[in-house]
Parts: C-alpha cells; structure tokens; sequence
C-alpha cells in the first residue's frame, strides 16, 4: 500500500461523478469505492481494467506509478529573486561554512596572483558574501560591485558593507539583461550556474562584463559530490550515499528546464567553447566536521538540516504531493516514495540522537580562464 496510490478519487472529480455513481459503473458499493479511495482497501485485480477503460488512462497512471495526463512538469523557482529572499536569514548565517580563508588567500595571491588593484564583478551576488569574503586579501584600492535580481538581498549586503571601509556598489538588475557601462578586472559568480535555466548565456554574459586579460571565475557543486559528500555518526554510510530515482529528476530538470545538476563538472568546458585561455579548474577544500564540541553546534546543524530540507516533517497529504512531484520530473512512484523516506529517516536521527557529529564535503569546485 505504501508504494501504490490509487488516483481514483482525483479521475472521479475531474469526471465530475460521485462514488454512487463510479460504484454502479463498476458494479461494487459506494462503500468499497471509498475504501479503495482513502486506502483501506484494494481493488480486485479484475476491476483495474474496467477502471482504467472507464477514465481512459493507463492501469500504471491509475495506480499511480507514473503522473495522470495533465499532470505536467513543474518548473523550479530556485532561478528566481523571490525565492533567495526568502531564504535571507539562512544565506547569512551558512555562508561562513562554504570556505576556509587562508584558502582565499591561497587563490586570491598564488593561483590568479592579483597583486594590483581591480574591479571585482559578483553575479548573482546575493547579499555580497563573496565581496566581504575576498575583499581583505585584495590589494588596497580594489573595488567590489555586485548584481542580482533579489532587491532585499542587495538592501543587506549594502547595509553589511556600509559598517566596513570597502568600496562597494549594488546593482539591482538581472545579469542577463544588464549591459555594463564599464569593464571589470575580476568577474565573478558562486552557486549561481546550478540553479540557473540558461548557464551558458550566464556565462556569456560574465565574459562580456570583463576586460581582456581579465579572470572569469565560476564557482559550483556538482550534484552527485553532495550526494556521496555526506557521513553521519551512527548511521549507515551506504545508505546515506544512495540516491536512486535522483539522477531522473537531474535529466528530467535538463531536458525539460536547462538547468544542469552537473554545470560544475562542465564550467571548465563551457569556459573553453566560449574563448578562454588559460582555463583551469581548482577543488574547493573545506570540509565540513561538526561535532557536539564545536561552538555554535546546535546553530549549525540546524541550518544544515535546513539546507538538505530534512526539517520539513510531511503530512501524508503534503508527501504524496512531493511524490508526485518528483514522478512529474522523471521519478517511479517507488524511488520518489524512498527518497521521501530517506529524507524522513536523517531528520528522525538528529532527532533521537541530538549529539549527532557529521562530515560533509562539498566538492565544490572552482573554474576560471581569462578574456
């Protein structure tokens, strides 16, 4: 029962008939219909066909192994203003975890050796994470401007940067309608391209903001890192490693939206079919482990609970919206179902074990080239 769920009490409203009336049809009481609708009971396996013939679907869309017609793919809103300023609080208090600063340091003055001023360029620049993080191991008389469409992003890094002496500017704009008045040294972007339906022309646009010899810097998780990047103490690792039915809903977001789970595996190709030199690609190398004995602990699982969504705890209802959900991108009724579970398991864990340490990885990794 837990991995099949009739859909006939929805086939019956969009047919507009009431039990009584679907019961005559199939010949059974309304009573047995509305034990197969609310899940008490299964029909014979005699009744399917005369049920599916009747809606004019398929037995698996009656079942619900895979979406009713009509039920189309949902685009998500993760490209969108609206959606990152509703996440402020969280952006401000994670970011911290996504770097080491003498790792900063390490790129800013060994790798891309900017030992002179320059105008650094932040796409997608949120609240100015990357702007606050880079710009001490800039040298003296560098100037930070960042882009992005959320206004109430761009209002807080413009309050943050306001208590510092860093020369900073906002623009409120959406980088791919934006045509800069002037050329930058430095242009940069970070957990921009994954969420974005046309990577590429982001990219496109990066370039185009910058003056020849500069940096083109894009910084990414690839999707399948984060998967196998995760170990909690007490829990079994292999477990926490599958994500059976996901690579589905990658592919089903790609073909169906352009958004790429794998942009941060391919930037560096992107950066040379787009013309730049000296491409390379460097690995980002926090690691996060996180134990009971660490200030700020409880702070800090919480948000990463809240970043994989584990604190979400789903009413039957609200889960089988989700499963329904991922089988429109690409997911089986049981994949969706288990991944729901797996979910549940990891928030019942922190739950029941509140001193839980854990190790995560990232793999974030960084690509850049020059103009």
């Amino acid at each position: 029962m837990e991995k099949v769920k009739l859909r006939i009490a929805e086939l019956r409203h969009r047919n507009n008939i009431t039990q009584q009336q679907l019961a005559e049809i199939v010949g059974v009481s309304f009573q047995t219909i509305s034990k197969w609708e609310n899940g008490s009971n299964m029909p014979d396996i005699t009744y399917l066909p005369v049920l599916a013939q009747y809606f004019k679907v398929s037995i698996d869309q009656l079942m619900g192994i895979v979406p009713l017609n009509g039920e189309e793919y949902i685009a998500g809103k993760t490209g969108t203003g609206q959606f990152w300023e509703n996440k402020m609080e969280y952006l401000l208090r994670t970011r911290k975890t996504f770097w080491n600063h003498d790792y900063v340091r390490f790129m800013i003055e060994q790798v891309w050796k900017i030992n002179k001023p320059v105008k650094m360029l932040d796409c997608g620049c949120g609240f100015g994470f990357l702007g606050m993080l880079m710009m001490p191991f800039l040298p003296k008389g560098s100037t930070y401007t960042g882009i992005d469409l959320a206004e109430k992003l761009l209002e807080k890094g413009k309050a943050l940067f306001a208590e510092t002496d860093y020369n900073a500017q906002f623009i409120h704009k959406d980088v791919y309608d934006y045509h800069a008045k002037e050329k930058y040294d430095f242009v940069i972007c970070q957990g921009v391209l994954r969420h974005l339906d046309k990577p590429d022309d982001f990219l496109k646009k990066m370039i185009e903001f910058a003056k020849k010899e500069s940096y083109i810097v894009c910084i990414d998780t690839n999707r399948e890192f984060e998967c196998v990047g995760l170990y909690i103490d007490g829990m079994d690792y292999f477990n926490l490693c599958k994500h059976d039915g996901l690579e589905k809903h990658w592919r089903t977001e790609l073909e169906q939206q352009g958004r790429d789970y794998a942009v941060a595996i391919r930037t560096a190709h992107m950066m040379r079919n787009a013309g730049l030199k000296d491409v390379a690609v460097r690995m980002n190398d926090r690691v996060n482990f996180v134990t009971p004995q660490m200030e700020n602990y409880e702070q800090v699982k919480r948000d990463f609970i809240e970043y994989n969504d584990w604190n979400a705890k789903l009413s039957p209802e609200d889960r089988e919206k989700t499963i329904q959900f991922f089988m429109t991108h690409g997911m089986s009724r049981k994949e969706a179902a288990e991944y729901c579970d797996q979910n549940n398991a990891i928030e019942d864990f922190f739950q029941t074990h509140p001193d839980a340490g854990y190790t995560f990885a990232r793999g974030t990794m960084i690509s850049y080239g020059k103009k």
